[in-house]
């Protein structure tokens, strides 16, 4: 038998463990942000990274108007999610876009140049690769968002895929502290670090699915959230470097 939740009592302390990512956020982009403030960086860099400290706020401070019973201004604090979100995206894939155009034409001038032992096939392939985990956290976000937005009115579905839209901040974060700040390409011989923030997503996910087992509560959010995001990091690992990815990130992003 499902038991009813009050809204308040819905994972009452996530915005207190949220604020980790505050910490993450400063540990992780030190070396590629902050440390770089002084440097001429584009413009669309300054824009992402203000909306994404905006969506950082919105997140952390979403629960803690719930767990204060603060409900009018949760819910006019997500109204303005509404416009923050889909500028998250589009200034990522306008990142994504830079990058890739950067890194091909950086390919092409050694090409020219006898620089580059790679063919031009295998070095649009390469550079799709480093692509790969920005779409894939792209079609996490965009996906457990637009879910939670559907559910709003129904707070233990709605709070659930927030959760999972949040824990899109790991590997930005925690990806960039492990190459940047640790030196670690790799966590264990042939797997590459992001795949510490797929486990540890999975991880927090199957700790929540638990939970809600527990204490007799609807488990499909989150039952559903886990499969999706194990679903992808199946993707990721099978197709980032196939041609037909090379293909359609060279189509996206060129």
């Amino acid at each position: 038998m499902q038991v009813k939740q009050s809204i308040t009592s819905i994972f009452p302390s996530m915005g207190f463990w949220m604020m980790l990512f505050i910490l993450g956020v400063f540990g992780g982009f030190y070396v590629t942000y902050f440390s770089k403030l002084t440097e001429s960086l584009p413009s669309v860099t300054h824009i992402h990274f203000g909306l994404m400290s905006l969506w950082m706020i919105i997140a952390i401070s979403q629960p803690l108007l719930i767990r204060y019973k603060k409900i009018n201004l949760h819910q006019k604090v997500g109204k303005l999610s509404y416009l923050v979100i889909p500028l998250v995206i589009f200034t990522s894939f306008l990142m994504m876009r830079y990058s890739y155009q950067s890194q091909l034409s950086s390919l092409t001038e050694n090409l020219i140049l006898g620089n580059e032992s790679m063919s031009i096939k295998e070095g649009l392939s390469l550079l799709a690769s480093f692509q790969a985990i920005g779409f894939v956290y792209l079609i996490w976000l965009g996906t457990f968002y637009g879910l939670a937005i559907y559910f709003r009115k129904t707070p233990m579905i709605h709070a659930r895929f927030m959760i999972a839209a949040v824990l899109t901040f790991m590997g930005p974060t925690l990806d960039r502290i492990l190459y940047f700040v640790f030196d670690l390409a790799y966590i264990l011989p042939g797997v590459p670090a992001e795949y510490a923030s797929f486990l540890l997503i999975d991880l927090i996910l199957l700790f929540l699915l638990m939970i809600d087992i527990r204490k007799g509560r609807s488990i499909w959010p989150i039952t559903f959230a886990l499969s999706f995001y194990i679903l992808f990091q199946i993707l990721y690992t099978t197709v980032q470097k196939t041609e037909p990815f090379s293909k359609l990130v060279n189509f996206l992003l060129n």
